[in-house]
């Protein structure tokens, strides 16, 4: 199997090699076309003053005489060319430069004087002139080092292609490999963050918030079952041992002992109903009841219905509730939201303690607003607050700390209802959890 840093490598190579290529190719072609231009213009030049030459000679004599050809006779020598001179009649007088053989280029001037023709000159270059080896050997010097750039720029792109393909993939192999790490089970595998800002980078980025999730998910797996053990373990061997101990005998089956293992039953009761709402609230099957609900008057009865229970515990309540906060929910449901939150608030306070209660309507919203003046959560555990048997003090008992099961069927229950949630805290100043749900208006 072709790895994936080859194949990319092979794209930029092929790439790179075509585009060398095709830049070399025309690059001679667009040389070679300047340069003939050049020679061209460069042979019209010195034709232009052969033939004024000549044109001097004739002026000097009046005719081709002989020393006017020994002039012509002179420059042919001298340039290596042949020349033929021919009369305004078109019929040759004299010819210089040897034969006429392996001549390839002539060019014919007309010769004029006081505005006649006085005759023709023909110059022949021979291949091997000054000025056909010039342009055979600058061609032949461009086109070498026009293929060994081209040579060298192609090791280059192949050396290049090489190692960006490989510093391109190398993260993908990474995550790869670590990849298969985690389906072994290893979740404290990162792969190292590449720099930059690209895509590659982003995506290192997201694979290992990946695995961090999964990483707490595990860890809260196993939390969960740790939990769920101790929390029916608990109360189930205090029923056995009650139980036992009636069978012996050796404990009496009176009404206190009776009611002591109606407690057990109770408490193992509503961990069952704790779980069965969580699994509910998880699979989108929480059954809600649809109706106009004023949640400041539902607040007031859940304060007055707890009422008792904070006198007990010494709690200052403080309320502002305001007129005409409708929403559209179950009121069983947001109930017992509310019910989850005072519960929570009071199990973080000591005696004396405060609970502020309010509820406010901001333009198409309502916020119910809950605050404590407890001991608070640390930082590092709120963004875990809502996940199933959180709890952040370990060393708080499940009759005070609870189950951890709370806030998790509070945030589905919300969810439920289009709302949301949102909690701050700070270790020994308090908590304060806020739940925004739609407003309605309802028709009186």
């Amino acid at each position: 199997m072709r790895k994936i840093w080859v194949k990319l490598a092979l794209v930029l190579m092929a790439v790179g090699t075509l585009a060398i290529m095709l830049t070399t190719f025309l690059s001679m072609k667009e040389m070679d076309y300047h340069f003939k231009m050049y020679l061209d213009e460069v042979r019209n030049q010195q034709d232009q003053k052969i033939s004024q030459m000549a044109i001097q000679a004739y002026e000097q004599a009046g005719s081709w005489d002989k020393n006017s050809l020994d002039k012509m006779k002179a420059v042919s020598s001298v340039l290596g060319m042949r020349f033929t001179l021919f009369d305004a009649q078109y019929k040759q007088v004299l010819s210089w430069g040897g034969d006429a053989e392996n001549r390839s280029m002539a060019d014919d001037i007309p010769l004029e004087f006081n505005g006649r023709e006085i005759g023709y000159l023909s110059i022949a270059y021979h291949d091997e002139n000054s000025y056909q080896s010039m342009e055979n050997h600058f061609q032949l010097a461009h086109t070498n080092a026009m293929q060994w750039t081209m040579f060298a720029l192609i090791l280059l792109v192949i050396l290049m292609s090489v190692l960006l393909a490989r510093t391109l993939v190398k993260p993908l192999v990474q995550i790869s490999a670590a990849a298969k790490k985690v389906a072994k089970g290893n979740l404290s595998v990162r792969v190292a963050e590449p720099g930059g800002h690209d895509e590659i980078a982003s995506l290192v980025d997201t694979f290992n918030n990946l695995v961090h999730s999964l990483q707490h998910q595990e860890e809260l797996r196993k939390r969960l079952t740790s939990d769920i053990a101790h929390e029916l373990r608990t109360p189930l061997n205090t029923l056995l041992a009650q139980v036992e101990g009636m069978i012996d005998g050796i404990w009496e089956a009176s009404p206190e002992h009776l009611e002591s293992t109606r407690g057990e039953v109770l408490r193992l009761s509503r961990l069952v109903r704790d779980l069965d709402q969580v699994i509910q609230v998880e699979s989108g099957a929480l059954r809600m009841n649809r109706e106009k609900i004023d949640l400041s008057g539902l607040a007031g009865q859940v304060l007055d219905a707890m009422s008792a229970a904070f006198i007990r515990d010494h709690i200052q309540i403080e309320k502002e509730l305001a007129a005409d906060a409708w929403v559209m929910g179950d009121p069983e449901r947001l109930a017992q939201v509310m019910t989850n939150l005072l519960n929570n608030a009071s199990k973080h306070l000591e005696a004396n303690g405060k609970i502020a209660v309010m509820v406010k309507l901001s333009g198409d919203r309502v916020q119910l607003h809950i605050e404590d003046n407890g001991a608070g959560i640390p930082k590092e555990d709120l963004p875990f607050v809502f996940d199933r048997f959180y709890r952040g003090d370990r060393s708080r008992t499940r009759e005070r700390g609870g189950s951890g099961l709370g806030l998790t069927v509070v945030k589905g229950i919300v969810d439920a209802h289009g709302g949301q949630i949102d909690i701050e805290s700070e270790v020994g100043r308090g908590t304060a959890v806020s739940v925004t749900l739609p407003a309605i208006r309802p028709r009186h």
